[in-house]
């Protein structure tokens, strides 16, 4: 009985020319196709365990350099005998400070001088020569208006002068109560003047510049502070025109005086 191995490459190519090549790569394509799998997954291990037997080779050495290094014990020698003849010098002995100076006052030896010509002797007025004198406390009436006469100035007569009082300027913190506060007359034409910084506008800086301003008597200007600002650019474009603010004065018990009063300036972009 003849056993026979069925093959589709003989059925398929049973009447067709086996020469041409076709056959032989069919028939031999697993066998081929087998070797190369083994040949790769031999490679990929390979790579895999090659850093690992590395690895495992180097520790072995570094392991036998080690036992076979030995200690090596280094002996110094002894120092060089010491010349005496070469000694270094002592170091310097530290002297006291000196004693500290005395202030000396130089001797002056008097001049001799004729007794015409020396200086009168000042002496101290006793009680008896200022029981002579007038302290002025005798009443003496005047005119209440009249003006201070303070003597000869120029030569050419007695000159009056009018003595005018400086009064003290009040505290700005300080809360003064008055019939009649001030207010200002021309507001909107500062404000005008004043309009908004360019600069000011194009950085988009807002806010309120608030100052407070010390109005005199008679309703001027006389000096300000800032108590709050956004900006330089603003606080300088208003007092730039502050001086020129006029007020109504302020009234206290029927008469003007000294007040200080808070204005804002209002800087919004619209």
């Amino acid at each position: 009985m003849t056993t026979t191995t069925f093959s589709w490459e003989d059925k398929l190519f049973a009447r067709r020319n086996r020469e041409y090549g076709a056959y032989l790569l069919r028939k031999n394509y697993v066998k081929h196709t087998l070797r190369a799998l083994i040949i790769a997954v031999s490679a990929v291990g390979i790579g895999i365990a090659i850093p690992f037997v590395k690895a495992y080779i180097e520790a072995k050495l570094e392991g036998l350099t080690r036992q076979k290094k030995k200690t090596v014990v280094t002996e110094l020698m002894e120092p060089p005998p010491i010349d005496k003849k070469n000694e270094p010098p002592p170091p310097p002995v530290e002297q006291p400070p000196p004693p500290p100076q005395r202030a000396q006052i130089k001797f002056v030896p008097p001049q001799v001088v004729k007794e015409e010509e020396a200086k009168k002797e000042e002496t101290i007025a006793n009680i008896d020569t200022l029981m002579k004198v007038d302290p002025g406390t005798r009443d003496v009436e005047g005119d209440p208006n009249a003006i201070p006469d303070i003597g000869d100035i120029d030569g050419t007569g007695t000159q009056p002068v009018e003595v005018v009082e400086k009064e003290d300027d009040p505290d700005p913190t300080a809360f003064v109560a008055v019939e009649k506060e001030p207010q200002p007359t021309n507001i909107d034409d500062i404000k005008r003047r004043i309009g908004y910084p360019p600069l000011a506008k194009e950085a988009g800086i807002q806010g309120k510049v608030i100052v407070r301003v010390l109005v005199g008597k008679n309703g001027k200007y006389e000096k300000h502070i800032v108590l709050k600002s956004p900006h330089k650019m603003l606080t300088e474009a208003v007092e730039k025109e502050l001086p020129s603010l006029e007020f109504t004065p302020g009234i206290q018990a029927g008469k003007p005086i000294k007040v200080w009063v808070t204005i804002p300036f209002d800087f919004q972009l619209r």
